[in-house]
């Protein structure tokens, strides 16, 4: 009877150790997982952000220089109404002197503006100055998709590129202009990271695009996102227009930034 119950003692006991040990081994288990789990992650973001360091970088300028910018804009209250810094703070926010305030400029006036030699785009308050490239011997009537993609992908390291078949920019129909938001960075080319800044575009924001050494001022109408293969965004319209597209969120291909504007100036 004695002996029996030792038994049965030590299978309760061997029972137990083997839980014991299970949990362990699945607690031990969890913790492998969540180290390579979180090692995984901070190397993609280290890989991530050194992929797209130059597009990253530029909007963080950006962000400061907003920031800046509204600070020295922003009036004081604190400041007397009559101190010279109270003066010199309404005078940056408000170019236009006022009655009692007499300003003279000396200064002799810009010549006017010279024609670039070839197509291009600026959007002066996102400081966004690159050529406008055409893809060269593209039919569209082949549907070679891939052949076209490359083409496109090519030129766009040396500028925006002009989708083949879309309108030229400042006639009637859609003018329809790709770049990249960012690219590999071992690859050649300058304009890689040239529409990094894109999404920080307004409603009311200037585009100047310069085509055939003529200037046309666009407006912007509408900012939207879409999928990567919404191709309603390339029908051509009856109205003098450009569209702007490049991929969002940065670094990703996951959807696209749509850009549009309305010809103001230069009909």
């Amino acid at each position: 009877m004695k002996n029996q119950k030792q038994i049965a003692n030590f299978d309760l006991g061997e029972s137990e150790i083997r839980k014991n040990f299970a949990r362990v081994r699945r607690e031990n288990k969890f913790r492998e997982l969540a180290k390579f789990g979180t090692t995984a992650i901070i190397l993609f973001c280290v890989i991530f952000a050194g992929m797209n360091f130059s597009a990253f970088s530029k909007k963080i300028n950006f962000a400061i220089g907003e920031s800046n910018l509204r600070n020295a804009l922003a009036p004081e209250i604190k400041i007397e109404p009559d101190s010279p810094k109270f003066v010199a703070k309404k005078l940056l926010a408000n170019p236009k002197p006022e009655i009692g305030i007499e300003i003279e400029n000396n200064l002799p006036k810009l010549p006017s503006e010279i024609a670039p030699p070839d197509n291009r785009i600026i959007i002066p308050r996102l400081d966004i100055h690159a050529p406008i490239k055409l893809t060269e011997n593209v039919d569209l009537k082949k549907g070679n998709w891939h052949a076209i993609e490359d083409q496109i992908q090519n030129a766009l390291l040396d500028g925006v590129v002009q989708f083949p078949g879309t309108a030229e920019p400042g006639k009637y129909g859609n003018a329809f202009l790709v770049g990249h938001s960012s690219y590999y960075p071992f690859l050649p080319g300058k304009y890689k990271d040239i529409f990094a800044l894109l999404p920080e575009i307004e409603l009311g924001d200037e585009i100047q695009v310069w085509q055939n050494q003529k200037k046309f001022i666009f407006r912007v109408s509408e900012k939207k996102e879409v999928k990567p293969n919404n191709i309603d965004v390339l029908r051509q319209t009856n109205d003098q227009r450009i569209t702007l597209m490049t991929c969002t969120p940065l670094g990703t291909t996951l959807r696209r930034l749509i850009v549009t504007a309305q010809l103001v100036e230069g009909a």
